[in-house]
């Protein structure tokens, strides 16, 4: 589910029962629906200060801010190419963003899924287009999530032949991630959906070795990749 706000904007994002809620700055709340994980959500409150599970706030240029607000369960986003975990604090300064991370290409993930409190985890995908900042939610499975981190992990374990990427691609609803090893004109990408609460087309997978331009080998599939992986490294150092 989508939905998008006018900027400026600073959001605060949380649960109101069972639903998942964003409250604007305007002073508006919406509701947002289900979403499995639901419960890692800290509940959202709008009395004398704002207390939710995390903010975010975006201006007049294309730069997304985040800062969790002390969550129990904390917020995690990709920077550079590892999972990391967005600095939190309560009694968030809801004016004030010189300290908050910096959201580019990714998603926030809400929980640590290698500490096992779910089956499955909240996503929360900003982007902006124009004057709107889109705000693209879901969930992923804690399989998915784990199996993502052990491919980056693998890839920058090779990074000393070339440099590792990782983008999400906030605007559509599956929420496309691109993993890529770069080393000269060879180019190792594994592509996946995170965003489980979507129906996808085709395979979970595609995992794709390039050299110069063309391709050398494919594998496309919804099982996990990771031993494929492992082979087209061995085969990307060989060619």
């Amino acid at each position: 589910m989508i939905t998008s706000f006018k900027v400026p904007i600073v959001l605060v994002i949380g649960r109101v029962g069972k639903e998942l809620a964003v409250w604007s700055i305007d002073g508006t709340t919406t509701t947002l629906g289900s979403v499995n994980g639901i419960e890692l959500i800290e509940e959202l409150k709008v009395d004398r200060q704002v207390v939710g599970h995390v903010a975010i706030a975006s201006f007049g240029q294309y730069v997304i801010k985040a800062m969790d607000m002390g969550s129990r369960y904390g917020s995690y986003t990709l920077s550079e190419d590892s999972l990391v975990r967005i600095p939190g604090r309560g009694g968030v300064d809801l004016r004030k963003y010189s300290d908050w991370v910096t959201i580019r290409n990714a998603f926030i993930l809400i929980g640590d899924p290698n500490s096992g409190y779910s089956d499955y985890y909240p996503l929360i995908c900003p982007y902006r287009v124009g004057d709107t900042l889109f705000i693209n939610t879901g969930y992923v499975s804690s399989g998915s999530i784990k199996t993502v981190l052990t491919i980056l992990g693998i890839l920058r374990n090779y990074a000393s032949v070339g440099r590792v990427n990782a983008s999400c691609m906030c605007r559509i609803p599956s929420m496309p991630l691109e993993i890529a090893l770069l080393s000269g004109d060879k180019y190792l990408l594994v592509r996946t959906y995170l965003n489980e609460g979507q129906t996808m087309v085709g395979n979970k997978y595609l995992v794709l070795l390039t050299k110069g331009g063309n391709v050398i080998s494919k594998y496309s599939a919804n099982d996990d990749p990771i031993d494929i992986v492992a082979k087209m490294i061995s085969e990307m150092r060989s060619i």
